[in-house]
């Protein structure tokens, strides 16, 4: 079997894009394997999946994170900051690069972030590729790869664009924010335009939803809009994913968790399933 590569990807911030892409990562995680290639200088679900101590280790062991992949082969990161490059290191590698994590019954692998990453958007042409090249090896050993990617048009986005099988888009029910949709249409059309290459669109998921009339308005608005690509399923808004981040448990396994939202995690995981089946 061949991974099949997901980018979640939405122009405006706070939409929930990150708690829908941990979320679905650790459901999809009990039944498959489950790569996460964090590519958000922000790097919230690097700190969401990983352990703090386990991320600290990592990097002064001298680890690789996402930021390694996007480099030129061979380069010394000093080079970035204007240091004299005085030795070559080794690439970025699935072994150098991914972290293992258990919660619960289920283990997730990540390729981690780092707030260094923000150095490399100007980066030379044909860094775009790097991501592709370097998922290569993970199309044999992974089910589904999800790329959350950062909330703007930038060469991270590109990259996982050029990357991806689909793209998933997590919209928060408001008007403000799905104002934002068509700037997103806009900007994986330039990308099509700029690779020849067309992305699929998997899907809409609503995220932080209330049950309110403002939001079932522009949700009943959104789905006349985009006719057959809203999910079904909805991620409910929730104040436990604050809680749920700072102790470090996934949304599964966290004791405050109520059994409405698993199901509903559940049925997002299917219905993800059935619409990439269909791709």
């Amino acid at each position: 079997m061949t991974a099949t590569v997901i980018s979640m990807i939405n122009l405006k911030g706070g939409v929930g894009k990150t708690t829908l892409t941990v979320a679905l990562a650790w459901e999809l995680a009990k039944n498959y394997d489950v790569l996460v290639v964090d590519i958000d200088p922000q790097f919230n679900a690097t700190q969401w999946i990983v352990p703090t101590n386990t991320y600290l280790d990592w990097i002064k062991d001298g680890n690789k994170t996402v930021f390694d992949i996007f480099l030129p082969a061979g380069d010394d990161p000093a080079k970035l900051s204007g240091t004299r490059m005085t030795k070559k290191v080794a690439p970025a590698t699935l072994s150098n690069t991914v972290i293992d994590v258990s919660n619960g019954e289920a283990t997730l692998s990540i390729v981690p972030s780092i707030l260094d990453l923000m150095q490399l958007d100007a980066a030379r042409r044909g860094t775009e590729n790097r991501l592709r090249n370097f998922l290569k090896p993970a199309l044999k050993k992974y089910d589904y790869i999800l790329i959350d990617c950062p909330p703007t048009a930038s060469l991270f986005s590109y990259a996982a664009y050029l990357a991806s099988d689909a793209y998933l888009v997590p919209v928060k029910p408001d008007p403000l924010s799905v104002l934002g949709l068509p700037l997103l249409e806009k900007a994986m059309q330039d990308y099509e335009n700029l690779s020849g290459e067309e992305l699929p669109r998997l899907g809409l998921v609503f995220t932080q939803v209330r049950q309110v009339d403002a939001m079932k308005r522009t949700m009943a608005g959104v789905r006349s809009d985009y006719s057959n690509a809203v999910f079904e399923a909805t991620l409910p808004l929730t104040t436990g994913v604050a809680e749920a981040v700072e102790a470090g448990e996934s949304l599964q396994t966290f004791y405050k968790t109520k059994a409405a939202l698993k199901k509903t995690l559940s049925d997002l995981a299917d219905e993800f399933i059935e619409r990439v089946d269909d791709l």
